[in-house]
């Protein structure tokens, strides 16, 4: 199984993923051009895409879908609420047809099933994404928004940001007893409030996550008030520590970690492997996907 981030961020995400015979796009942030460029630099011709999955509607992940669509006739992949929320607010143009998934299921690809797993952002329907070829298994996790387990990471790491749990409301996300894929039994466990994303990062083998902000860099910097309440609450993002924290979680299986949508304003690559080192350790394989283009190929 082979990975590239193209790019990771807020100003565009789409992250490139091969097995089994199979090539997909996860998210569409970028220009149809710019994505035909990037995959040509790897070598991959945009033209042998299988399909493109999106996991929220927030432009960053799905502003260029209309574009992948209509001028490379890459079939979308997206849930009906994603889709209805991103065509209201966004101009993403015409589609022809469209493939809809639910958030909690399977999609199968050729010998690959892909498991499209509800998260705690604050979009209308937004998914994570775990790719399983029977071997390996490979998480797409970023913009995932904060359980309450993560938010107790914190207050245990750093007691003084006490106000990241401030206004949390009672959740009212459960799905319902199935088998996601081996290793993860969902039993109507709230997404906010148990250890739903611990569970699933322990059935990894390599992992694309976000390590969005450093939290003394968010609380002194220039954002608004109320921006600096949505990155740090419920529906949010994920500090370095707390992303840390959930990789060290994993123990052994997990071969690598691929560090993404690093905050322009509020984070650093230094910032973020400083705060990722003094948690794992100095062996632990590490790269960060970057804002700006291509990562390193990575490899299950």
């Amino acid at each position: 199984m082979k990975m590239i981030s193209l790019q990771s961020g807020s100003n565009g995400n789409c992250t490139f993923v091969e097995t089994c015979g199979i090539r997909l796009l996860f998210d569409a942030g970028l220009t149809g051009d710019t994505t035909a460029k990037r995959l040509a630099k790897c070598g991959i011709d945009i033209q042998s895409i299988h399909a493109v999955l999106i996991s929220h509607d927030h432009a960053d992940h799905v502003n260029c879908a209309g574009v992948l669509h209509r001028k490379f006739n890459l079939p979308i992949w997206i849930t009906q609420k994603t889709y209805e929320h991103a065509t209201q607010h966004h101009r993403l143009g015409r589609f022809g047809d469209i493939n809809f998934f639910k958030s909690g299921e399977n999609l199968i690809f050729g010998k690959i099933r892909i498991t499209a797993i509800p998260t705690a952002h604050d979009a209308a329907d937004g998914v994570c994404f775990v790719i399983d070829n029977g071997e390996k298994r490979l998480g797409i996790m970023t913009d995932l928004g904060r359980t309450k387990s993560i938010t107790s990471i914190l207050q245990k790491n750093n007691s003084s940001q006490n106000e990241l749990a401030a206004g949390e409301k009672k959740n009212d996300l459960c799905i319902s007893s199935q088998k996601y894929f081996a290793g993860f039994v969902e039993q109507k466990i709230s997404a906010f409030s148990d250890d739903y994303y611990e569970r699933i990062i322990l059935t990894l083998d390599g992992l694309l996550i976000e390590s969005n902000f450093d939290i003394g860099m968010l609380s002194s910097g220039g954002y608004p008030v109320e921006l600096k309440e949505r990155i740090r609450g419920k529906g949010g993002h994920l500090s370095n520590i707390e992303t840390a924290n959930l990789i060290k979680l994993a123990g052994k299986k997990l071969k690598w970690a691929c560090l993404g949508h690093i905050s322009k304003e509020n984070n650093t690559h230094n910032a973020v492997l400083d705060s990722h080192r003094e948690i794992l350790g100095s062996k632990f394989p590490l790269s960060i996907a970057s804002r700006y283009d291509i990562s390193e190929l990575l490899e299950l």
